[in-house]
């Protein structure tokens, strides 16, 4: 068994990252969904879909809820999940998604721990404005 991973997302955000790293480690190391939240969507009828979604994914280590952008449908709806062992964290990057592949094994607080410092690590700046190759 391990932590389980759902991120919720605006509309398809979720699937592209998804998708992306996917291409990038290959098999999934974890038992993984989306959950696309349109513009249009009703808060109860979505919030009852991601508490099915925490119940179903749920293996007994807990489920790291990632979502896109703070204060937004997506997170507003994961701050009401109480359902089970959850952790939510906003701000969801490739880095961060990529990172939480990448440690599997980790309990729901390590991950917590990888996921937040792989979204953190994976911002750098390459070339600031006002600098030129010489």
């Amino acid at each position: 068994m391990s932590v389980a991973v759902l991120l919720i997302t605006h509309d398809k955000i979720g699937q592209a990252v998804l998708d992306t790293a996917a291409k990038i480690i290959g098999e999934m190391p974890l038992n993984i969904k989306r959950m696309g939240v349109s513009m249009t969507a009703g808060l109860e009828e979505t919030l009852d879909k991601a508490h099915a979604q925490i119940v179903q994914l749920d293996e007994g280590q807990g489920v790291l809820v990632l979502t896109d952008l703070f204060g937004a449908t997506p997170s507003n709806i994961a701050r009401q999940l109480h359902t089970g062992n959850i952790a939510v964290i906003s701000g969801l990057n490739l880095p961060m998604l990529i990172r939480v592949l990448n440690y599997p094994r980790l309990s729901l607080p390590e991950m917590v721990e990888k996921a937040v410092s792989g979204a953190h690590d994976g911002i750098i700046v390459i070339q600031s404005a006002g600098e030129t190759d010489a």
